[in-house]
């Protein structure tokens, strides 16, 4: 009989343990707003030292050629045609002057990715530019991120004054089979 209890009272101590454990690993699933501010995160840490080197491709270019997994179909594309559009067109600007991650031609000293915000089935990232230890007062750039299987991908970066890369490359695009037949 006192087996038997013990045997009783060890199962039970045994499934108490697995039940708290078996919680503590739901309560740690992560926020898919920290996991998104994060993969944001991570590339601007990346493209901010890429931004500061001196290289033959400009940082753009770089990051789509060494991570085109982490960007949409429809946004390489879009800017592979603008580079090649520009590279037949060296004389004239016929395509993206300005850095389409940062919507910038100034690059700060490092970007800080605040606020992330749900729209849709997607996500908006506000990204801040940094210099000399301080923080931009309005964002540089607002990164829009989807969930792709297991990860993130970018689909489309936002300036802070409205307009968006994917239409400014189809207006850009629009603009160039006018004038350049």
């Amino acid at each position: 009989m006192i087996g038997s209890r013990k045997r009783l009272l060890s199962f039970a101590m045994l499934l108490a343990g697995c039940l708290v454990w078996y919680s503590l690993g739901i309560a740690q699933v992560t926020d898919p707003k920290d996991s998104v501010g994060k993969f944001v995160k991570d590339f601007y840490d990346w493209y901010g030292i890429v931004s500061h080197k001196n290289s033959k491709l400009a940082p753009h270019q770089r990051a789509i050629k060494e991570k085109s997994q982490i960007f949409s179909a429809k946004l390489i594309a879009a800017l592979k045609d603008d580079y090649e559009a520009s590279s037949m067109h060296p004389e004239e600007i016929v395509g993206l002057d300005w850095d389409p991650f940062l919507c910038s031609q100034d690059v700060d000293d490092r970007y800080e990715p605040v606020g992330v915000k749900k729209q849709g089935k997607n996500y908006l990232v506000e990204v801040y530019g940094v210099s000399r230890g301080k923080r931009n007062p309005k964002p540089s750039v607002i990164a829009e991120v989807e969930q792709r299987g297991d990860h993130w991908i970018f689909v489309n970066f936002h300036s802070p004054h409205g307009d968006d890369l994917l239409n400014d490359l189809k207006e850009l695009k629009q603009s160039r089979n006018k004038f350049h037949k």
